[in-house]
């Protein structure tokens, strides 16, 4: 085989898997967030600074978190606004085992999506028992959150209204405490390609379109035979632990944690809903894309405003969400898919003309 053989048959294998992915939206997001993963994993190579690759951790893991979010109120459709209840779990269960009872935070995180998990079933069973729907169901998610609020404040097994701090005692791999910040990245990197492939692989299976059916019609569905309660149930506890472990990773990486801190519903908006709202709800590359915008835009906003006025940094940020929500209700993943039908339809064009 000669030299020009070999490369019109690499160059005819490229065309065709591209050929395949932009033929298929989904694919094609996942293509887009696999890229961005791969940036972002070479990102300590160009940024140097800790205060920025900071901000990439955190960006990541606000992807993560977001994601588990999409789940339940993306594909589902249910309102779960506290959704951070789930993230505060996972942030005890780590933070608990590790400094009172010497388990390495690996099987923390393990544990914390367990037991966020367990959390998300009870939540379910309670709503799902009285058929509390749209509104009351939010409502219960914050009432219970400003609950369990008032529980941790009180209860000095976790630390109470003091918090707890993670206890940094050695260097080493089984801690996960380590000299400097880029295994913290690697290590959010893979939970979110974790995150990306239980989101695809559920959106793509029957269990998907059983979720998105609820999501446009409830009784509908229902009425076709779908077990409306079992799978809203199973997306609550899959959102639940994925939740829970994002909550353990971030206690680890903050190190401490207090009440007022993870049940805040300022910190839900940031940390939970405005990436998959900025990004697209209900989409496959929504979390990440607008975690990727939302994070740096709020360092952003508070390093520039953080000698201003009071309450100057909420301000701009919220009229940044609003702005979002206006000039791009289905996000950016919306504007992108407006994008990808033009590209697809001029490329259908002249494939037809070349015929």
């Amino acid at each position: 085989m000669t030299r020009d053989t070999s490369t019109r048959i690499s160059i005819g294998s490229l065309r065709n898997w591209l050929s395949a992915v932009l033929s298929d939206w989904d694919r094609t997001q996942m293509t887009l967030c696999y890229l961005l993963v791969f940036i972002l994993a070479l990102s300590p190579l160009f940024i140097k600074s800790t205060y920025y690759l900071g901000i990439i951790i955190l960006t990541v893991i606000y992807a993560f978190i977001g994601i588990s979010w999409n789940i339940v109120a993306g594909f589902t459709g249910q309102l779960l606004i506290a959704h951070i209840i789930f993230l505060a779990t996972g942030s005890y269960t780590t933070i608990v085992l590790y400094n009172t009872y010497g388990i390495t935070p690996w099987v923390g995180l393990l544990a914390s999506g367990v037991v966020a998990g367990l959390l998300g079933v009870v939540v379910a069973f309670i709503t799902l028992r009285y058929g509390l729907k749209m509104d009351y169901f939010a409502l219960f998610t914050i009432a219970l959150m400003v609950a369990m609020r008032t529980l941790f404040l009180k209860w000095d097994f976790v630390g109470g209204a003091v918090g707890m701090w993670f206890r940094l005692i050695d260097i080493s791999f089984s801690n996960m405490i380590f000299k400097t910040k880029i295994p913290y990245l690697y290590i959010a990197l893979g939970l979110l390609l974790i995150g990306l492939i239980v989101q695809y692989s559920l959106y793509r299976s029957k269990i998907g379109n059983y979720l998105l059916a609820i999501r446009e019609d409830d009784d509908a569905a229902s009425a076709l035979g779908v077990n409306t309660s079992f799978y809203k149930m199973m997306s609550v506890v899959i959102g639940a632990a994925l939740a829970g472990v994002g909550g353990g990773f971030y206690i680890m990486y903050v190190t401490f944690v207090e009440p007022p801190q993870v049940f805040n519903l300022a910190l839900n908006v940031e940390i939970v809903m405005a990436g998959p709202i900025i990004g697209g709800l209900g989409s496959l590359a929504g979390p990440l894309l607008g975690a990727l915008l939302n994070k740096p835009f709020i360092e952003i906003v508070r390093g520039v405003l953080a000698g201003g006025r009071s309450g100057a940094t909420l301000i701009v940020y919220g009229l940044f969400l609003i702005s979002t929500v206006l000039f791009m209700p289905q996000g950016i993943t919306g504007v992108m898919y407006r994008l990808y039908l033009k590209v697809i339809n001029r490329f259908n064009g002249k494939a037809e003309e070349v015929s």
